[in-house]
């Protein structure tokens, strides 16, 4: 049985009880329509998921009383996705779809060829950092996804990464073939990988990835929307890694 989720610090906890407000507790009383005795799981993102049942539930927070609790393991190589900004829907999709596959962070990136004129409007990281927290709980991570600050191409520093890809239409034949690199991934502690805007990299900006030491590699014959790239890349990243 599959039972509501969600996330809290560890600090929050007083007298073995976690208290959920805002959101988390509407979204608990007015929309999973719960009751006191109910079962519900929490993750601190650092160290355990609780078990836990209801208790009092009050007209602004609910109360959840800790019974049990087990560690949480990092397993395998972290991932990283960096992704140039897209259109609203398909940004919003990738972020939600990157992380309920496996995303540990997501940095949003400015590119010469992101929508003309683009501005992070105020709150648009706290809108992506939401979608990223819902599919987190709905997936059930141990650990959120992160939305990190948005950066250039320029000042993404490669060295922080074990193994940094840059998959591209134009890798063509001299592009890496990634599951021949399956062994050195699984030893990896870090891997990223970067996906361009709707119009592609600039020829400067894959000059200066692979002097950085980017790896290109092709995702095959067909050109994909940026959206659908970086999903499948991640999918396959995913399987690799599990194989």
């Amino acid at each position: 049985m599959s039972y509501p989720y969600f996330f809290r610090d560890r600090k929050d906890i007083k007298n073995g009880r976690f208290v959920l407000t805002g959101h988390d507790y509407r979204h608990l009383v007015n929309v999973l329509r719960s009751r006191a005795g109910d079962r519900v799981e929490v993750s601190d993102n650092e160290k355990y998921r609780y078990f836990t049942s209801i208790g009092e539930i009050g007209r602004h927070s609910a109360e959840l009383i800790i019974e049990n609790k087990v560690a949480l393991i990092k397993r395998g190589p972290r991932v990283a996705l960096f992704q140039c900004i897209l259109k609203r829907n398909a940004m919003e999709m990738v972020i939600q779809k990157a992380t309920e596959i496996g995303a540990a962070t997501i940095t949003p990136v400015f590119s010469s060829r992101v929508v003309p004129g683009f501005r992070i409007a105020e709150g648009k990281l706290d809108r992506w950092q939401k979608i990223a927290d819902e599919a987190s709980m709905q997936c059930k991570r141990d650990f959120r996804c992160l939305i990190l600050p948005p950066t250039g191409i320029p000042d993404i520093k490669l060295e922080l990464y074990d193994i940094f890809f840059l998959p591209y239409e134009h890798a063509g034949q001299n592009g890496d073939n990634p599951e021949k690199m399956i062994p050195q991934m699984k030893k990896s502690g870090n891997i990223a990988f970067i996906v361009g805007p709707e119009g592609g990299f600039t020829r400067n900006e894959v000059l200066d990835l692979n002097k950085k030491g980017a790896i290109p590699l092709s995702l095959g014959k067909n050109i994909l929307r940026a959206e659908t790239a970086s999903i499948y890349f991640l999918s396959v990243l995913d399987f690799l890694l599990r194989a």
